[in-house]
């Protein structure tokens, strides 16, 4: 047999296989799509934490898998360098007029983080996220007590206490429950929003416990540290409509980012 023909043939197949073994791996977990309040709300999923039999099998089957891929296959793979090295210079173009800008932004009165959104004027197509955003039920608190998030990206609420929790959460305009589910240990809560708004976030079973998640329809949103100052990244210059949200306070300001502009000043009326 000529093993230089076996591994030209087998190469882009082990690749594809060995990248399906980690997807699957990954994706582990239990779909469902539920309804709540009678009212559907999308793509949802359910991750219990596996046994750690489940995980020595798991771990096991990527070494085997992982070996069968690095003996038949080697570690060069060239012709991906060069579609990454390709996709990341193109990207530099589109940032080359963008930049971060600093500022200032009114403080809630009752000691909330100011969460601060600037919308381009001119209508543009902003695309979700693939990457998830976290909030952890820990210590009897939900962590982080002020979230972000964009319409369409997956956001995670885990329970990673020995305590059963639920999640109730709730548009705090509309009032309307976005779901309401329990969180078992362990377990891991995936949800998309696919509206903007600011969500109040609650576990009945212990109402101490309470938070925010903020849904954007634009990526340039920040939390603002607790006297007030921000940093928003990759901003264009344009106009722009800020929306400045400081505990129950909500505030707009128009903005111009001129080709010089590094500092916003939102606190003025």
């Amino acid at each position: 047999m000529n093993l230089s023909k076996f591994h030209s043939s087998t190469h882009s197949a082990a690749l594809g296989f060995y990248r399906q073994s980690l997807k699957r791996i990954k994706n582990n977990v239990f779909v469902t799509t539920s309804l709540y309040n009678g009212t559907p709300h999308g793509k949802q999923r359910m991750e219990i934490s596996s046994s750690p039999f489940l995980d020595a099998k798991k771990a096991l089957y990527l070494v085997i898998v992982g070996a069968f891929f690095f003996t038949n296959c080697g570690t060069d793979v060239p012709e991906n360098t060069d579609i990454v090295s390709s996709a990341t210079d193109s990207g530099s173009d589109d940032s080359e007029d963008s930049r971060t800008i600093s500022g200032t932004a009114p403080t809630s009165t009752d000691g909330s983080l100011t969460v601060v959104l600037l919308e381009p004027r001119t209508s543009q197509q902003f695309s979700a996220p693939d990457e998830p955003v976290q909030m952890d039920q820990l210590g009897m608190e939900f962590l982080p007590p002020v979230l972000l998030a964009t319409v369409g990206q997956p956001v995670h609420f885990h329970n990673g206490e020995d305590i059963l929790h639920n999640v109730r959460v709730y548009n705090i305009d509309t009032k309307e429950t976005a779901f309401n589910i329990s969180t078992p240990i362990g377990g891991t809560y995936e949800h998309y929003f696919d509206t903007a708004g600011t969500y109040r976030v609650a576990c009945d079973i212990h109402p101490q416990m309470g938070a925010s998640v903020v849904i954007a329809a634009t990526p340039y949103a920040t939390v603002a540290e607790r006297n007030g100052r921000f940093t928003l990244d990759n901003i264009s210059p344009g106009q722009y409509t800020a929306t400045i949200q400081a505990g129950p306070d909500r505030l707009q300001r128009s903005v111009t980012i001129a080709a010089d502009t590094t500092e916003l000043d939102l606190t003025d009326n």
